[in-house]
């Protein structure tokens, strides 16, 4: 155990800087002036000369990326270019919002894929696996905004059960942050519950072929006891895996959600970044994301080698 920790903390540094490289060549490439979306439409040629200047961004894109990891590295994160504020201290405000989400929609969506999954696996080639298949594959299609959209037109604005937007923080007042959340966090859960379901259903029918079962179900064992006991241990392996990817797909995919239900959470801010071209906001924000994915990924192999000690012994012969 020790030896995967380790592992995995040494390989979390340098997969960090190259996803960062690709972050940084990613946003600098794409077309679009920041010094135009910074001072307007109307600046003359020497104000944006001036700018570019001041902010290194007439540089080469080599000696700007040298430049910001050094900054970061240091804990001095540059202003925004909209609104000269420094982004490190909003973005650690708005952390707590985005992480909330993408827990309960990660929440969600595992209530109905381990379930569903496990009963599609259990009633293979029936209707009952037929229907569930298919509930997967609606649930996959539908866009999650266009989902959001039909939960405001339902909850908020036809049976006014629920508020449209908005937030509070979850300390202030648990139950009504809970009425604000629920339909952004089931607009993103269940479409990313669909992906999940079937990963489920085929880690569970897999499981259910093993000599083991077959051993135990020939021994007299409870049917009950062979699922639940046996087999969804075993499961959830790769079922975790597959997670740890899907929250990290939830995490980063906030950032229209956010920006429907009124959330102010770094997707929003993400949101704002894209359309004034503030790369200092979007650097900081991909690299927050980016260090909670990789964070998500190292606790989930950590949790898998717990369930299953054979995988410690299996990456430590790598």
């Amino acid at each position: 155990m020790l030896r995967l920790i380790a592992f995995r903390l040494l390989a979390f540094v340098p997969t960090l800087l190259a996803a960062s490289l690709v972050l940084f060549i990613a946003i600098n490439v794409v077309p679009g002036s920041a010094a135009k979306a910074a001072l307007g439409i109307d600046a003359t040629p020497q104000a944006i000369a001036r700018f570019e200047h001041q902010h290194g961004l007439d540089r080469p894109l080599h000696a700007q990326y040298l430049a910001w990891l050094g900054g970061v590295l240091r804990g001095d994160i540059e202003n925004s270019f909209q609104n000269h504020v420094p982004v490190g201290p909003e973005l650690l405000a708005r952390l707590p919002v985005t992480l909330e989400l993408a827990a309960l929609a990660f929440l969600i969506a595992n209530l109905i894929a381990v379930p569903l999954g496990a009963l599609a696996a259990y009633f293979h080639q029936l209707k009952a696996d037929v229907s569930i298949t298919f509930l997967a594959t609606v649930m996959g299609a539908i866009p999650n905004f266009w989902l959001a959209t039909l939960l405001i037109l339902l909850f908020a604005l036809t049976l006014r059960w629920l508020p449209a937007g908005g937030y509070v923080p979850l300390f202030d007042d648990p139950l009504r942050n809970l009425e604000m959340m629920v339909m952004p966090a089931l607009s993103l859960g269940i479409v990313s519950s669909a992906l999940l379901l079937r990963i489920m259903r085929a880690s569970v029918l897999e499981v259910l072929s093993s000599d083991y079962i077959r051993t135990a179900r020939a021994k007299g064992a409870p049917q009950g006891a062979v699922i639940w006991r046996h087999a969804m241990r075993n499961a959830l392996i790769p079922f975790l895996t597959v997670g740890a990817v899907e929250f990290g797909f939830l995490f980063g995919g906030v950032v229209i959600i956010e920006d429907m239900f009124l959330l102010p959470g770094i997707g929003s801010l993400v949101l704002v970044g894209i359309i004034n071209r503030d790369y200092p906001v979007l650097l900081a924000a991909a690299l927050v994301i980016t260090v909670v994915v990789l964070t998500a990924n190292m606790l989930v192999d950590l949790i898998g080698s717990i369930l299953d000690p054979r995988q410690v012994h299996a990456r430590s012969g790598q």
